[in-house]
């Protein structure tokens, strides 16, 4: 029997999407995001020019912090990837590995049909790990757990 299987590796700077179509097929690395901003000076992501103060005025937003900023962004892009590749691949569960905060946000932001087949979420960031090193820890520690986590 075929079960279209994926797993997500991702924080708030990259994400790796895995897929296999049997327990027997080692996992196949299939697309990735990279987080540009991330890798850019704080002063060269600032929107506001120096100088320029908002002191004294009400009803504005909260104050977010950049990086707060780029996470959420980031999870919204891959959320809105995971639900177009999941209209394509239409794999039967999906599992997420992923750094805490960026775990909670990229689950927030997760459309309806992404979010049926979850299976079971993880807060591991294993996104430097090789692919090879990654299936070899799933297998060790996750190959017979089931159930929803989240």
């Amino acid at each position: 029997m075929t079960s279209r299987k994926a797993i997500l590796v991702a924080n708030s700077y990259m994400a790796r999407l895995f897929e296999r179509s049997s327990v027997q097929s080692p996992w196949v690395e299939t697309q990735d995001w990279v987080q540009s901003e991330s890798r850019m000076r704080a002063q060269d992501t600032e929107r506001s020019p120096l100088g320029h103060s908002l002191a004294g005025r009400t009803g504005l937003a909260p104050h977010t912090e950049i990086r707060d900023r780029e996470r959420m962004a980031f999870a919204h892009d891959v959320a809105a990837d995971l639900k177009r590749s999941l209209a394509i691949d239409k794999w039967e569960e999906l599992e997420v590995f992923a750094s805490d905060p960026f775990l909670g946000q990229l689950l927030a932001h997760l459309s309806p049909d992404v979010q049926k087949i979850v299976c079971t979420t993880h807060v591991l960031d294993w996104t430097s790990l090789p692919a090879h090193e990654i299936e070899k820890r799933w297998r060790n520690a996750f190959s017979a757990s089931s159930g929803r986590t989240i």
